[in-house]
C-alpha cells in the first residue's frame, strides 16, 4: 500500500511560530557505536516535532496517543462526562457529539435481525433480537429518521466462530438488502467483541452473545447445564454479555459474571465493580435465565458455587484501569488502485468540498474506518477490502476488528459529516440515486446534463479577467459544444462585450481551441494574450483535451478542486 499527500481546496492557516516543525534531507544519524553500517541513507527524511504540536500522522504511528491536560481540565473531567450523557437526546441536531460518540441517536428507532442459516437470511424472532451466538452471522438493519428523512444503517455482524462462507453469504446478503432500498443503507462491518456504541444501544443494554450455533430461526441449540457469562458495561450504550469457558480463571475481580447452573442462576460481583455495573447485570440476567436469582460477593461463595466450576482457580484480581479514548485526529484519504496495489493520496484540511463523486475517500477516525462512495465511483465494491487492507498494513498495528463503514453519496449519517468543520445536508439531495449513475439510466443522464449546464453558465460569467479572456474562452468552448452553443451565448457576459480585437485574438485557435504547446508548461507572460493562467487548460479544444486528460472537461471540472490542481500539476497546466 502506497501513500502520498495531496492540497485540498480550501487554503490552510499559516501556523503559529510555536507548532512550525521542519521537514529536510539529512545525512542521518551518526552510526552507533559497535554497530558498523547502522546509519540511515542520505536520503532519508527528517522531521522535527515539536512537544504539543504533533500533527495526525506523527500520532497515528503509536498505538495509544493521550493527549496532556491542565489541572483544570482534569479537575472538570467528571463534569464532562455527565455533560455527554444529558446530552445524547441532542444527537440529531449536533452531529460533532453524535461523531464523538458513535452514535446516530440513542437506539429507539426500527430494528429488524435476520441470521444466517444455510447461507440465506432467516428473520430472528423479536422477542430473541438481543441473543446472538458466535458461531453464526447476523444482518441488524436499523431505521431512525433524521432532517425529516428515513435513513437506515445496516450492521453485518461476524461471529469468532462463524465460517468463510457464512461470511461470504453474510455481504451477499448485505448486497441484496441495499438494492431492496434503493442503495440508502450505510453498511457496517462489525466483529464479535468489537460491537460500537450504537449497536449496544440498539439492545439496550441486553446484548447477549451465546458461545454455540443458532438452530433454525435464530433458536439456540442445547448447551451444557452449567454456563458462566461475563457482563461489562455501565449503561445501555457500553454493556455486552458473552458467555465465557465455565471455569473458575475466567474471573476477574473488575467484572460480573452469572453462573447459571441445574437450579440456580449466582449472580457474582468482583471487588471492582461498581454500582451502575450491578444495576446493568440485574437487566440482563432476566434475559439469559429464569431460574432461582442467587447473589454472591467476591471471597464470599458458597462451596458449591465452586464445586459448579470444577473447583477453584487464580484469576485476575488486580482492579482493572479505565481505558482512555484515543485523542487521534481524523485522516482522509483518496482511494485508488495501481496494478492491484492500494493507493492511498491523504488530503489535509479536508472539508466536504474533497469529496468527489467519481472517488472512493476514506476517513480514518481511529475507532471506525470509514469508506465514502462517490455515486459515479467505479470500484465500490472493493471498497471492504481496501479498509481490511489499510488496517493491516498500518505502522500502528492496528486490530483488524476494527469497524468499517460504507457510506454512499447522499446517505452521510451524522457520525460521519460530524467529523467535518461544515457540512451541507443538501448538497447532493438533487442527484439521481447511486444505482441510476451506475446503471446510467436517462434520467440520471438529463439530471447530469443539466448540472454540467449550470456549471459551464456560471463559469463563463464569473471567470476574471478582461473581455478578451471571456471571449477566446467562449470562442474555446464553441467548437465542441454545438448543441448547448445557444443556452452558453445566453449566459451573462463576463467582465465586457465581445469587440473585434478580441474576435481575432482567437485566431491561433485550431478545432475551437488553442494548440496545446501554447498552453503547456508555459510560464504566464508565455501564455496567449487573454488566456487565464489559473484555468489554462479550458482553451484547449474538447479532442486535445481529452487525448491529455483522458476525460472530458464537464468530468473534470466537476471533480473536487484539489484533484484538479493535482492533475494540472502533473500534466503542465499549473
Amino acid at each position: 500500500m502506497a501513500f502520498g499527500t495531496s492540497s485540498p481546496s480550501p487554503p490552510a492557516p499559516p501556523p503559529s511560530p510555536q507548532h512550525i516543525y521542519t521537514n529536510t534531507r539529512t545525512l542521518g544519524p551518526p552510526e552507533p557505536e559497535g554497530h558498523a553500517g547502522g546509519g540511515y541513507p542520505t536520503y532519508t527524511n527528517v522531521e522535527v516535532v515539536n512537544d504539543g504540536a504533533e500533527s495526525a500522522a506523527f500520532k497515528q504511528l503509536f498505538r495509544t496517543w493521550s493527549e496532556k491536560r491542565s489541572r483544570n481540565q482534569k479537575l472538570g473531567g467528571r463534569d464532562k462526562s455527565i455533560h455527554v450523557k444529558l446530552d445524547v437526546g441532542k444527537l440529531h441536531t449536533q452531529p460533532k457529539l453524535a461523531a464523538q460518540l458513535r452514535m446516530v441517536d440513542d437506539g429507539s428507532g426500527k430494528v429488524e435481525v435476520w441470521c444466517i442459516q444455510d447461507l440465506h437470511r432467516q428473520p430472528v424472532d423479536p422477542k430473541r433480537h438481543g441473543q446472538l451466538c458466535a458461531g453464526n452471522c447476523y444482518l441488524v438493519l436499523y431505521t431512525y429518521q433524521r432532517l425529516a428523512r428515513v435513513q437506515y444503517i445496516l450492521y453485518l455482524w461476524q461471529g469468532h466462530q462463524a465460517t468463510a462462507d457464512e461470511i461470504e453469504a453474510l455481504n451477499s446478503n448485505a448486497e441484496e438488502l441495499d438494492v431492496m432500498y434503493g442503495g440508502a443503507l450505510v453498511q457496517e462491518h462489525v466483529t464479535m467483541g468489537s460491537e460500537p456504541p450504537h449497536f449496544l444501544a440498539i439492545f439496550q443494554g441486553q446484548l447477549v452473545i451465546f458461545q454455540e450455533r443458532a438452530g433454525h430461526h435464530g433458536k439456540g441449540q442445547s448447551a451444557s447445564t452449567t454456563r458462566l457469562f461475563q457482563v461489562q458495561g455501565t449503561d445501555s450504550h457500553n454493556t455486552r454479555t458473552v458467555e465465557v469457558p465455565a471455569r473458575a480463571s475466567s474471573f476477574n475481580s473488575s467484572d460480573i459474571f452469572l453462573l447459571v447452573t441445574a437450579s440456580v442462576c449466582y449472580l457474582w460481583f468482583g471487588k471492582g465493580c461498581n454500582g451502575d455495573q450491578r444495576e446493568m447485570a440485574r437487566v440482563v440476567v432476566t434475559v439469559i435465565s429464569r431460574k432461582n436469582e442467587e447473589t454472591v460477593l467476591e471471597g464470599q461463595e458458597p462451596p458449591h458455587f465452586w464445586e459448579a466450576l470444577g473447583g477453584r482457580a487464580p484469576y485476575p484480581s488486580n482492579k482493572r484501569l479505565p481505558e482512555e479514548v484515543p485523542s487521534f485526529q481524523p485522516r482522509l484519504f483518496e482511494c485508488s488502485s495501481h496494478m492491484g496495489c492500494l493507493v492511498l493520496a491523504e488530503v489535509v484540511f479536508f472539508s466536504q468540498e474533497d469529496l468527489d463523486k467519481y472517488d472512493i475517500m476514506l476517513l480514518d477516525t481511529w475507532q471506525e474506518i470509514f469508506l465514502w462512495l462517490g455515486e459515479a465511483a467505479s470500484e465500490w465494491k472493493e471498497a471492504v477490502a481496501w479498509g481490511q487492507e489499510y488496517l493491516k498494513t498500518h505502522p500502528a498495528g492496528r486490530s483488524p476488528a476494527t469497524p468499517i463503514v460504507l457510506v454512499k453519496q447522499g446517505h452521510e449519517p451524522p457520525t460521519f459529516t460530524g467529523w467535518f468543520f461544515t457540512w451541507d445536508p443538501y448538497k447532493w439531495t438533487s442527484h439521481p440515486s447511486h444505482k441510476e449513475v451506475v446503471d446510467g439510466s436517462p434520467a440520471a443522464a438529463s439530471t447530469i446534463s443539466e448540472i454540467t449546464a449550470e456549471v459551464n453558465n456560471f463559469r463563463l460569467s464569473r471567470w476574471p479577467g478582461n473581455g478578451r479572456a471571456g471571449a477566446v474562452a467562449l470562442q474555446a468552448l464553441k467548437g465542441s459544444q454545438d448543441g448547448s452553443e445557444n443556452e452558453l451565448v445566453r449566459s451573462p457576459k463576463s467582465g465586457g462585450s465581445r469587440t473585434s480585437s478580441s474576435v481575432s485574438s482567437t485566431s491561433a485557435t485550431i478545432n475551437g481551441g488553442l494548440r496545446r504547446e501554447q498552453l503547456m508548461h508555459q510560464a504566464v507572460e508565455d501564455l496567449p494574450e487573454g488566456v487565464d493562467p489559473a484555468r489554462r487548460e479550458f482553451y484547449l479544444s474538447d479532442s486535445d483535451f481529452q487525448d491529455i486528460f483522458g476525460k472530458s472537461k464537464e468530468e473534470f471540472y466537476s471533480m473536487a478542486t484539489w484533484r484538479q490542481r493535482q492533475e494540472k500539476k502533473q500534466l503542465g497546466f499549473f
